[in-house]
């Protein structure tokens, strides 16, 4: 599925209870205004939803100026504004880009990932997430985030308001009957292949597929251990954005799969290291993809 079929078919869903809710209310035209209008809000802030979520800090180059020269540099070399720099106090590392267009992206980082990888694993996650936007994964990606998201806070605050054991009684069932929705959303959003197509065009554009390889091994120790990615286990369909699936796929955490298998990445960007290593690789980056 291409992403505007993808971009598509998420507005659409965001937006069919909201026509359903016109025509409930007055007919064809209030449906069809409300649709509308939830369709383009959901557009014009799923980025500001999936930034608020996750509780992300901007930073600056007064406060992280070799981030953001690093992330200036990548942005100029393929060719795309360069986004605004987030930063997330979760100690497990991982990555992932948010936004509606390639000039309003917005580049998540976690503390965890700023501390374990050196420079050169850094830049070429960095160099992924770019991949993403010069792809057009990043808004289908983050439509599904802003929206499964906020139904996960929906059913997190019937958990919470549930005081007594008869209100208990409807919201412990809440998350279940939500789950599959969001799980549709995400697999929407998000692919394994898209994940493989990121790799390969990122490694291309910082010109080192060993690094991102590196980096991805240096990922599993945050990913697979006790400190799993927090609050991605509170919002799973936020799972579907990060550079590293942050998931330990237990019951129903199954069905938001969407990464490939960390050790298949590996192998295919060692693949393409050994072909760059043998001269062969493209020396200047294609970009036959809409921005």
């Amino acid at each position: 599925m291409s992403n505007l079929l993808r971009t598509v078919a998420l507005l659409g869903v965001v937006a069919l209870p909201a026509a359903w809710l016109g025509l409930w209310l007055g007919g064809w035209i209030p449906g069809a205004t409300l649709a509308l209008l939830t369709a383009a809000m959901a557009y014009l802030y799923c980025a500001p939803v999936v930034l608020r979520l996750y509780r992300a800090r901007e930073v600056d180059a007064r406060s992280a100026p070799h981030l953001l020269a690093m992330v200036r540099e990548l942005a100029r070399l393929a060719g795309l504004a360069t986004p605004r720099v987030f930063v997330l106090d979760e100690a497990s590392p991982n990555a992932f880009v948010t936004g509606s267009r390639a000039r309003r992206a917005s580049l998540v980082l976690t503390s965890g990932l700023l501390h374990l990888l050196d420079e050169s694993e850094l830049r070429a996650v960095l160099a992924h997430e770019f991949a993403h936007v010069l792809r057009g994964d990043m808004l289908p990606a983050s439509l599904a985030a802003a929206a499964g998201g906020l139904l996960a806070a929906a059913a997190q605050a019937g958990y919470a308001s549930a005081d007594d054991a008869r209100a208990g009684a409807w919201a412990a069932p809440l998350w279940l009957l939500l789950a599959p929705l969001v799980a549709l959303l995400v697999r929407v959003g998000g692919s394994a292949g898209k994940e493989f197509a990121a790799d390969r065009l990122g490694a291309q554009l910082c010109g080192d597929p060993e690094a991102m390889a590196s980096a991805l091994h240096q990922l599993r120790p945050g990913a697979d251990g006790p400190g799993a990615f927090g609050l991605a286990a509170r919002y799973p369909a936020g799972a579907q954005l990060m550079f590293d699936d942050p998931l330990r796929r237990r019951g129903l955490l199954r069905l938001f799969r969407t990464h490939p298998p960390r050790a298949e990445r590996v192998r295919a960007l060692r693949e393409l290291a050994g072909v760059a290593g043998a001269g062969s690789a493209p020396a200047v980056l294609e970009q036959p993809f809409e921005r």
